[in-house]
């Protein structure tokens, strides 16, 4: 094998799997380089995977998986999870806690830890209020805001500055010079509040120079019920649907093979099916009822069906030979056990009383107990369901297509089910729905499966294409989303709606987790973390700079701690003296839960905002399901061992598809 080749291999390996070996470096300097180069032929030695495989086998694809199961759990458990306002809780407990989760998780992937991180978040908040607070018997040094935040933010800098170079100049480890730095700063946060205060506490005005200016920045709010659209529905509607047809052809164009030649006669019966969408969209607009709602869902299934295999026609090679069904005795045992469960789920929903609030056992409600059966006797169900249909796969598509549609009829079971014994409107009709598009997707996609090839080798220009059109259509949904949270209409407010205020401080997370990803994975700077958190050695030996590399690591954490601090004053004006301490343990927590290994080397900065999400989501869902809150950290340790242990068993599923 050439060496342009070994230098490609490498960096395909290292840029899918999310890790940071020795050698990143010298791919990354070779990156150009390759780039100019004609591409070579696909090296049959090398294994081809496909969409899916490459999609699970990323570093936060367990902590993503982990959102959509602590949200539907939560979601299930309690009638007011889910809502705007509740969204508003927890996004904002993720806010704070996911900046230096973030931050942290960029540190431990870089090989370090910061002990001192949730004290210095405190620390940075009370050295701001003190440089503002008025001078007088309070103590304060009484200078503009304009002053005091560049001031703080260098003092912030200087103690990450610190802290790398006294692990780098000593060489001792990173958890006893930051554990002393923590005891350094919890010392100063109470001797000086006590002393120039004398309060544990300090506080401060909205009188100080500036504050007009800044307040919008870090505390600013949008209050939902002032902000009144009465069209929202309809473009949340549309970005809602384009966005998942949008995911749903660009899957199609990285997992089909493309004719060579296209074929006009797909554009009718593409055009028919999309035809058929809009019609659906225009049915649920201007009738009402459960027959016309049928009747749209109908015509909107049918119409994805026939809109999907017209764009097969036209763009994909047809299967030659799809084979007949052919069900193997592991195969039958998986449908047999799954279609046991499911049933065993449904027989819960009828058996146990939907209105009993009544404390059966800690933490279960009776109703609670009935919700928690049915989502783990059918989570297991499906999943058995489902491996049984990855194992037709392997016999031939027709038997993919036999056992999907038996897990698609169960889906659908679960979901009338659901509608019949459920008292909550949001059971009947969002969870409804959500069962119904989960079962369409299902059998089109088996389709699909049977009438067209599925892609055995490296197409660039399909996957470009394809990752283009995922972008567009998860941006889509996320905008449907936000504007579904963000206002009202004027029928919610007549219904006494719950109001939501969302702060500025989401914003502030949503943009540090944003530049902490194009860091680590578009940069220099962050191949040059992979690589010394990997082997700090083999990295200073091929030209990286460890030490410097390991400094501004911590410094990017103090800066973070200072952007919280920061948000924390202004938003509470008025810091205990141990504010942050402890909260450290919380941050590697939630870099953790997103998939950052605790021995360096691995890891992604949106895993970590994913892993702070679960731990807001928790803490907030315990409080709306009116659980004891006293025992919400025995749920966030099962959390904690319950993702070490998948994300390892996803991280060993990497390794192999390497191989």
């Amino acid at each position: 094998m050439s060496e342009t080749t070994m230098d490609e291999g490498h960096i395909s390996n290292a840029d899918e799997a999310g890790q940071g070996h020795e050698a990143t470096a010298v791919a990354t300097e070779s990156r150009e380089t390759t780039k100019s180069a004609a591409a070579p032929a696909a090296d049959e030695r090398l294994a081809y995977r496909s969409i899916f495989q490459r999609m699970f086998v990323q570093p936060e694809i367990g902590a993503i998986i982990g959102v959509i199961g602590v949200w539907t759990f939560f979601w299930a458990v309690s009638l007011n999870f889910g809502t705007a306002g509740q969204t508003q809780n927890w996004l904002d407990t993720a806010s704070t806690l996911g900046i230096m989760a973030v931050a942290v998780s960029m540190l431990m992937i870089g090989g370090e830890f910061d002990l001192s991180s949730g004290a210095n978040t405190g620390a940075m908040g009370i050295l701001f209020i003190l440089l503002i607070k008025e001078v007088g018997e309070l103590g304060g040094l009484g200078i503009s805001i304009w002053f005091a935040v560049p001031i703080s933010f260098a003092a912030a800098l200087l103690i990450g500055y610190l802290n790398g170079k006294m692990v780098e100049r000593t060489a001792l480890p990173s958890f006893i010079v930051t554990l002393a730095t923590f005891f350094i700063l919890r010392g100063l946060k109470l001797g000086m509040s006590k002393l120039l205060t004398g309060q544990i506490s300090v506080t401060f005005t909205d009188e100080a120079s500036g504050y007009d200016f800044w307040q919008p920045i870090f505390a600013g709010e949008w209050i939902r019920n002032e902000h009144i659209w009465n069209s929202r529905d309809i473009f949340y509607l549309g970005f809602a649907i384009g966005g998942a047809i949008l995911l749903a052809l660009s899957m199609c164009e990285m997992h089909f093979v493309r004719r060579e030649t296209k074929s006009a006669a797909g554009f009718p019966v593409l055009g028919a099916g999309a035809a058929g969408v809009g019609v659906a969209i225009f049915l649920m607009h201007t009738t009402d009822g459960v027959n016309a709602n049928a009747l749209a869902a109908a015509v909107l299934g049918v119409s994805v069906l026939v809109g999907l295999i017209g764009l097969g026609m036209w763009r994909y090679e047809p299967v030659e030979s799809p084979g007949g069904i052919r069900l193997t005795g592991k195969i039958n045992m998986r449908i047999a056990i799954g279609v046991a469960l499911v049933g065993a789920a449904i027989l819960a929903s009828f058996a146990i009383d939907s209105d009993n609030a009544e404390t059966l056992f800690f933490p279960f409600t009776v109703q609670g107990l009935r919700v928690v059966l049915m989502m783990a006797l059918g989570g297991a169900g499906f999943t058995l369901l489902t491996w049984a249909a990855n194992l037709a796969l392997r016999v031939n598509p027709t038997t993919k297509l036999a056992v999907s549609t038996i897990m698609a009829g169960a889906i659908v079971a679960f979901g009338f089910v659901i509608r019949a014994s459920a008292e909550a409107t949001k059971f009947r009709t969002e969870l409804f729905s959500v069962f119904m598009f989960a079962a369409l997707g299902i059998f089109v996609w088996s389709v699909m499966s049977v009438r067209f090839k599925e892609r055995r080798s490296v197409d660039d220009g399909a996957d470009a294409l394809g990752m283009k059109g995922l972008g567009l259509g998860i941006f889509m949904l996320v905008l449907a989303v936000i504007l579904r949270h963000l206002f009202v209409t004027q029928d919610e407010l007549d219904a006494m709606v719950n109001p939501a205020r969302f702060s500025v401080r989401m914003l502030w997370f949503f943009a540090f987790t944003a530049v902490m990803a194009y860091l680590l994975a578009r940069t220099r700077f962050g191949s040059w973390t992979f690589a010394v958190g990997g082997n700090a050695q083999a990295s200073r030996q091929v030209g990286v700079p460890a030490a410097r590399t390991k400094t501004q690591l911590f410094m990017i954490v103090s800066g973070a701690a200072w952007l919280v601090g920061m948000l924390l004053a202004f938003r509470l004006s008025s810091l205990q003296a141990g504010a942050g301490d402890g909260e450290e343990f919380e941050f590697i927590i939630a870099a953790v839960v997103g998939g950052t290994l605790l021995t360096g080397g691995y890891g992604t900065a949106i895993g970590a905002s994913f892993g702070a999400a679960i731990m807001a989501m928790s803490l907030v869902g315990i409080q709306s399901a009116r659980w004891n809150t006293d025992w919400r950290f025995v749920f966030l340790g099962v959390i904690l061992l319950l993702a070490v242990i998948a994300n390892r068993y996803i991280r060993d599923q990497a390794t192999a598809t390497r191989r």
